[in-house]
């Protein structure tokens, strides 16, 4: 708290009129990036559950790309606060109303969309530290070797879909696959 203070300019004392303690802070500050994610489509009346679906994981991408060093901190507090659950009780309801229906494995589907949606941000926003470089001259090797490993990298090399078209691939085969 004493470093946000000093970040931001102000005593220490002043962020405690806000936040009690830190972790009050950090609930805050993800259930901003929940705001955020969670905004549903002006004109989204002919959408079904699935698109809607779809929709939430596109901007809850978008709102973490724009703040990719909450990533750690979304990824490891669940949803705790009131203003939270209103938002998800608000989408559930709009979700049931395009022809969702609630089961108690529906929480298991959100929770798979948003772990895949929180790993893709991941290996988009955040580079790696330590190795994790391509070898061209061994990527080159091993595509002159297998003929399978070759038509499975070119399309990476080629650049063949955008970081959105793969979001979207991996989104609708969750969806898909969904019973």
């Amino acid at each position: 708290m004493r470093k946000l203070g000093e970040d931001m300019n102000v005593s220490p004392m002043a962020v405690y009129r806000y936040f009690p303690n830190q972790d009050a802070l950090f609930d805050g500050l993800v259930e901003w990036i929940w705001q955020a994610a969670l905004i549903e489509k002006e004109d989204s009346t002919n959408d079904g559950w699935q698109e809607q679906l779809i929709d939430i994981m596109t901007h809850l991408r978008q709102a973490l790309l724009k703040h990719p060093n909450a990533l750690p901190l979304i990824s490891t507090h669940p949803l705790v606060t009131k203003t939270e659950f209103i938002l998800v009780e608000n989408i559930l309801v709009n979700l049931k109303r395009k022809g969702l229906e609630l089961q108690p494995t529906t929480v298991f589907l959100i929770n798979s969309l948003t772990s895949y949606t929180l790993g893709f941000v991941w290996t988009e926003a955040i580079e790696p530290k330590h190795g994790g470089q391509v070898d061209s001259v061994l990527m080159k090797e091993l595509q002159d070797g297998s003929e399978l490993l070759n038509s499975l990298l070119k399309s990476i090399q080629d650049k063949q879909f955008t970081s959105e078209e793969q979001f979207l691939m991996g989104i609708r085969a969750i969806l898909v696959g969904w019973k």
